[in-house]
C-alpha cells in the first residue's frame, strides 16, 4: 500500500496543533518537490543530486512518522478509560515530539529550496515562520519533557497486561475524555511491553534500533541518574529524548501494521531514528554531569543505520518523486 502524507490530514481537530503541524509540513513538502523538481541546475534537475533526495526522503519519512505516531495516539485517547490512562504519555508526545519534527521537516526541505523559501508569493515562506510557533505554544518541550519522563521507569521496567486497542475511527462514545477526573500520579500508570510491537517485524534497522533501546536500558538499571543529575533539567530533557524515541517508535510500527504499509517503509523510518537515537546519545555523552560509567554506556548507544540502496532508492521512486506537480494551493 502507497502511503500518501495527505492522507486524514483533514479529519483532525485543526485547533490540535500537532495536527497543524502535519497540515502545514505536508503542503510545505509538495511546494519544496515540484520547485525542486522543475527547477535545473548545472544542466541537472535538482532532484538528481544524491543529498536533495536525501533531504526529500528524510523529510518524508519524518512526516509519514509523525502521522503514524499521531492517528495511533488517537486510538489509544478515544480508549481510554480509568483503568487504562496510557494517552497520558502519548498526548504530550504528539504536543512535544510530533511538533519539533514539523520543525525539522521544513528545515530539511528548506535546505532543498533555498532562497525560493524567502519569496513572499510562497506557501513555504509563511510555513516556515508560522513553523516555529507551534512547539511553544503546546507548552514548549520543557513542559511535556517534563511530564513525559514521568512514565519512564513504569514504560521500561514494569510492564502490565492490556487488550490490544484497534483502529477508533468510528463513531463510538468517547464519554470518558470528558470525565477524566484527576490527572495525578502519572508515575503509577502502566504500559504494556513495548517488545510487543518491536519484536513483531523482523527489519534490519529496526533491529540495529532494539540494540540501543537494550543499552539505554542498561544505563538505566546500572549507571541511573544520580540525585545530582535528577534536579539537573538539560541532564534529563537529553535523556528523554532517548526515552520519547522509543515510545516514538512502537506507536509507528503498531500503525504500520494496521495500515498495512510495506516493510520497506518503517525501515527507511528507522533509518533517521537510529541517527536520532545516536545523535542525543552522544549529547548525553558530552553533558558536563555525566559520569565514566554513564559515558561509555553511551558510546555503546552510538550506532549506523543499514546501508540500503535499493530500499532508498524505492521509497524515492514510489513515495517521494510521484509528488511532483500533484497538488498545489490556491493562488
Amino acid at each position: 500500500m502507497s502511503y500518501d502524507i495527505h492522507d486524514r490530514v483533514e479529519l483532525h481537530n485543526p485547533n490540535n496543533l500537532g495536527w497543524a503541524s502535519l497540515g502545514i509540513c505536508t503542503h510545505a513538502f509538495y511546494e519544496a518537490i515540484t520547485h525542486a523538481s522543475n527547477r535545473i541546475l548545472y544542466n541537472k534537475r535538482v532532484t538528481d543530486f544524491p543529498h536533495i533526495r536525501q533531504l526529500f526522503v528524510d523529510a518524508y519519512t519524518r512526516l509519514a512518522a509523525m502521522k503514524l505516531f499521531a492517528l495511533r495516539n488517537a486510538d489509544y485517547l478515544r480508549a481510554a478509560s480509568s483503568a487504562d490512562r496510557r494517552y497520558l504519555l502519548y498526548t504530550p508526545m504528539t504536543k512535544m515530539k510530533v511538533t519539533t519534527q514539523s520543525e525539522e521537516v521544513i528545515n530539511l526541505l528548506w535546505d532543498v529550496i533555498a532562497a525560493k523559501g524567502f519569496e513572499k508569493d510562497m506557501y513555504f515562506e509563511m510555513a516556515a515562520q508560522d513553523i516555529r510557533a507551534l512547539p511553544k505554544s503546546e507548552g514548549t518541550v520543557h513542559v511535556n519533557m517534563a511530564l513525559i519522563i514521568k512514565f519512564m521507569a513504569n514504560y521500561f521496567f514494569n510492564p502490565d497486561e492490556f487488550p490490544e486497542i484497534a483502529q477508533r475511527s468510528g463513531t463510538e462514545d468517547d464519554n470518558f475524555l470528558f470525565n477524566q477526573g484527576p490527572t495525578r500520579g502519572l508515575g503509577k500508570i502502566r504500559f504494556h511491553d513495548f517488545n510487543i510491537a518491536y519484536n513483531s517485524i523482523d527489519l534490519p534497522n529496526l533491529n540495529i534500533f532494539k540494540v540501543q533501546i537494550k543499552v539505554l536500558q542498561e544505563l538505566l538499571m546500572t549507571a541511573p541518574p544520580d540525585k545530582d543529575q535528577q534536579r539537573d533539567i538539560d541532564f534529563l530533557l537529553t535523556l528523554g529524548e532517548l526515552f520519547t524515541l522509543v515510545a516514538y517508535g512502537q506507536l509507528i510500527i503498531e500503525n504500520s501494521k494496521i495500515y498495512q504499509v510495506e516493510d520497506e517503509f518503517p525501515d527507511q523510518i528507522f533509518d533517521f531514528m537510529i541517527r536520532d537515537f545516536s545523535k542525543f546519545a552522544l549529547q548525553l555523552y558530552s553533558k558536563t554531569s555525566s559520569t565514566d560509567a554513564q559515558m561509555a554506556i553511551c558510546l555503546k548507544m552510538i550506532r549506523k543505520p543499514v546501508k540500503n540502496p535499493e530500499m532508498f532508492n524505492r521509497i524515492w521512486g514510489n513515495y517521494v518523486e510521484p509528488l511532483n506537480n500533484a497538488y498545489e494551493m490556491n493562488p
